[in-house]
């Protein structure tokens, strides 16, 4: 049976014959018909055609050969909306098969279930039990993370990792995205987005989620009420849309992709259970296969039509149109420009021009660009190092040998003060430098070498600075080797020196350690054979003996 409310409200929207037949799934012939009606009872509103009853639809399209209300067994609305209020509400099939289960007077049939859902539906709108959702085509996109996670198993440790799955999915047409990540943070929800975004060729006008703290916060603890996520909603601005998180504890908000994650969990997550995946992109490349199945698959709320040809009929285009730019993730930080006219960033060193040497800047990181601010302007731009404690200069911010250097290291700096402790590191430090491209870069390995003179003792850092120099003339100098070394040379100076053990007596060991000693005076004597007199006076005779 044709659904005359939708055809009149389609009607009274101007929507065309064509376009109706398409979206209520309808003849010309019930198009016409409904059209007649309007006319004839001039009903020109929508809410003139909300108005109408069951009973009254029946009465307008009605063609005779339908039987009266009064054949049928009533049906027991009450019992059935107690019955549906809760978290454990039994579906409206086995509600009917109570209904029909019911005594009735003879005579008397029972609806059946298309017909019995149709009058329970008309109830609960004409008494405003709830709020059917109209969804309009590419206006929404409902996301959530599936409550199923998935394993990845390591082959040789045999650990698992629980790989959480993300779900969006477009009420519209039912069309479904799903793919798996390590973790539920920021990034990984903000990354789903954007995936789903280019898996759907476009972007909707609103995105809408659950209450998660990736998406919302809570404005105060006395409210319930939440403000979407700052980084989330600067993520959306770039795609043009927004996100109208729902309300807590109200999964009806999001019921498609309430509806959609069960799908995915039923046909995706456990259908693959029994696989074993190693990497991430193993399960994500069939999660993607049971995805693509999913949105083919064939029939769909009834009609020999699936998710992707709803979606490629009705949807695709009413999608706006992706960004120019992928969207990176933006990120601040606060440095301060050293001596060497480098900031530290995450252990990698960024030149900036050598005028701005002691200046705090702003840290701007966008992707793998890096962009460096003083008062506002960007003064460097560098790409982000790939490699920890590594620097990344450009020569152009070096200063000029006849430029003002009044603050800055130089190499004449490090080797004056390397002067200061010995030959030896005035060495070490040239043969530093001169392995460097650009000697900035082994400014703060100068630095560090001296200071371990000032922390260790300047004999010591000399010593170590002779030790590599003679041990291999190619070797590279590096402040970790000298620490090193200095280390060792330490240890050696600290070392006591042992004893050995007295040989038995009797022994020809015992004989031989004795044989060389004068032991004539190895007598016990007083405290006197131990004053200047007697000590001045023994030296005396050994004088004069020799």
């Amino acid at each position: 049976m044709a659904d005359y409310r939708r055809i009149m409200m389609l009607l009274i929207q101007q929507r065309s014959y064509r376009q109706i037949e398409v979206m209520a799934s309808c003849s010309h012939r019930a198009i016409a018909r409904a059209r007649r009606v309007l006319d004839e009872h001039r009903l020109s509103t929508v809410a003139d055609v909300e108005g109408l009853s069951a009973e009254d639809l029946d009465r307008l399209f009605s063609d005779g050969r339908k039987s009266s209300a009064g054949e049928f067994a009533p049906i027991d609305f009450d019992s059935i909306v107690q019955a549906r209020v809760g978290r454990k509400k039994p579906p409206l099939k086995v509600l009917w098969a109570k209904y029909v289960n019911t005594d009735a007077p003879a005579g008397v049939r029972n609806y059946g279930y298309d017909r019995f859902c149709e009058l329970v539906a008309e109830h609960v709108r004409v008494h405003d039990l709830t709020a059917p959702i109209r969804h309009v085509p590419g206006h929404t996109m409902q996301v959530d993370w599936a409550g199923s996670p998935m394993q990845l198993l390591d082959p040789i440790t045999r650990e698992s990792t629980r790989v959480s799955v993300f779900v969006a999915t477009l009420p519209y047409s039912g069309f479904v995205y799903a793919r798996g990540y390590l973790d539920e943070k920021l990034s990984a929800w903000c990354d789903g987005h954007q995936r789903a975004f280019e898996f759907i060729g476009g972007v909707p006008l609103m995105v809408v989620p659950d209450n998660a703290s990736t998406a919302s916060n809570q404005i105060s603890k006395t409210e319930r009420t939440r403000d979407v996520n700052a980084a989330y909603a600067q993520f959306l601005e770039h795609h043009r849309s927004a996100a109208v998180p729902t309300r807590s504890a109200a999964p009806r908000d999001k019921g498609n992709v309430e509806a959609g994650v069960k799908v995915v969990t039923s046909w995706a997550i456990h259908y693959l259970a029994d696989q074993v995946f190693a990497s991430l992109d193993d399960l994500n490349e069939a999660l993607a296969e049971r995805v693509e199945w999913i949105n083919h698959r064939t029939p769909f709320r009834g009609e020999e039509r699936s998710r992707h040809a709803w979606f490629t009929e009705a949807e695709k285009p009413e999608l706006l149109e992706l960004p120019e730019h992928r969207w990176e993730p933006v990120v601040w930080r606060k440095a301060k420009v050293h001596r060497d006219w480098h900031i530290q960033i995450d252990t990698i060193k960024y030149s900036v021009p050598y005028e701005f040497a002691g200046v705090s800047v702003d840290v701007r990181i966008v992707g793998s660009q890096v962009e460096v601010l003083a008062g506002g302007d960007v003064v460097a731009r560098h790409r982000r190092g790939r490699h920890r404690n590594g620097y990344v200069t450009d020569p152009d911010h070096a200063p000029a040998y006849l430029a003002e250097t009044a603050g800055l290291w130089t190499r004449a700096y490090f080797l004056r003060q390397a002067a200061k402790v010995g030959p030896a590191t005035v060495a070490a430090l040239e043969r530093l430098l001169d392995r460097k491209k650009i000697e900035a870069q082994g400014f703060r390995s100068c630095m560090n070498i001296l200071d371990l003179g000032k922390r260790r003792g300047r004999v010591l850092l000399e010593q170590a600075c002779q030790h590599l120099i003679d041990s291999d003339e190619h070797r590279q100098i590096t402040y970790t080797a000298v620490k090193n070394t200095t280390s060792a040379l330490q240890a050696q100076q600290d070392e006591r020196p042992r004893t050995l053990p007295a040989a038995p007596p009797g022994t020809a060991a015992a004989r031989a350690s004795s044989a060389g000693r004068d032991t004539s005076g190895a007598h016990l004597a007083g405290i006197s054979a131990f004053s200047l007199e007697a000590l001045t006076a023994q030296n005396t005779r050994e004088a004069d003996d020799a």
